[in-house]
């Protein structure tokens, strides 16, 4: 983990972000797994210029204001090199194994979840841009909640993870950004929701931090490019995923993400296809080589 993030920060990357789970999320759930609050502070502490973040924080496992303290610190840790992400929490097993809600009450429902997210929104902003904060809503009471030293970064930049209505709505509102997942239908999707959104709270998308988590894979050849086509489609019709999907050559993908770009999207946290660490780096540098540098 450490050794990649070391790599990506050699090649110029932008940043280094970690999933917040305890654990797998398929089959037994035995996949190894670190903390991920622990992890990332180790890894931003043995680096010096690439940003680091999670992908998205689950906002259930950690009371707002003790996280707002945490994301502060480690902002100085780094000196000011954290990126906030919250999203609202989804993974059950992890709600059930770890009773995050306690008493045995496990996950909420998909309402309650959001509600819980959109008052975390509120008082990482208000700690985040406040030496003393107060704060009164129906999770959370906080009375003279103080944070100092602030954070470097000043504004603090806060985005929400979001794909539907309410979260965007949370997001347009409260936050400075948004990640959203998903490939270009998922993105072309959530804008018709943002854009609107934005506009009824008097924002522009050009001043928004609109960013994407997807899996992005170069190949070498379009003969290579449609066997992994094939193989991801199943049933679909293989023309409609290769317009979805960014899995291409390098021209196909500096296409693709320009297309991003001019909808707006200012960033894109990339998921590696493999799970090896050699073609991992591999990956991570023919996209800075033959992708990104050409944005």
């Amino acid at each position: 983990m450490l050794e990649l993030a070391r790599y990506a920060e050699e090649l110029g990357l932008f940043g280094v972000f970690l999933n917040d789970h305890f654990e797998g999320l398929n089959g037994d759930r035995k996949e190894p797994y670190l903390e991920a609050w622990t992890a990332i502070t180790g890894i931003g502490s043995e680096t010096k210029r690439i940003r680091v973040g999670h992908i998205t924080l689950f906002n259930s496992m950690r009371n707002p204001a003790v996280l707002a303290k945490m994301i502060t610190t480690l902002d100085v840790i780094t000196g000011g090199r954290y990126e906030t992400i919250i999203g609202a929490g989804w993974n059950e097993p992890e709600y059930l194994g770890y009773d995050l809600m306690e008493k045995g009450a496990g996950m909420p429902e998909a309402g309650e979840r959001v509600t819980r997210l959109k008052e975390a929104v509120q008082i990482l902003r208000g700690m985040f841009d406040n030496e003393v904060f107060s704060f009164e809503g129906r999770c959370w009471t906080l009375k003279n909640a103080v944070n100092v030293p602030g954070t470097v970064q000043k504004p603090m930049r806060l985005s929400v993870g979001a794909r539907q209505q309410r979260m965007i709505s949370i997001a347009a509102k409260y936050a400075d950004g948004m990640n959203g997942s998903g490939n270009m239908t998922a993105i072309k999707g959530y804008l018709k929701i943002l854009e609107p959104e934005l506009e009824k709270n008097g924002r522009k998308m050009r001043d928004f931090y609109l960013h994407g988590f997807t899996t992005i894979t170069p190949t070498k050849s379009k003969a290579e490019t449609d066997a992994l086509l094939k193989k991801i489609a199943k049933d679909k019709p293989i023309s409609e995923v290769a317009n979805d999907v960014f899995v291409g050559t390098p021209d196909v993908l500096v296409e693709k993400l320009r297309a991003c770009n001019d909808l707006g999207m200012k960033m894109m946290i990339v998921i590696p296809r493999s799970s090896k660490l050699s073609e991992i780096k591999e990956t991570c540098a023919v996209l800075r080589d033959e992708v990104f540098r050409q944005l």
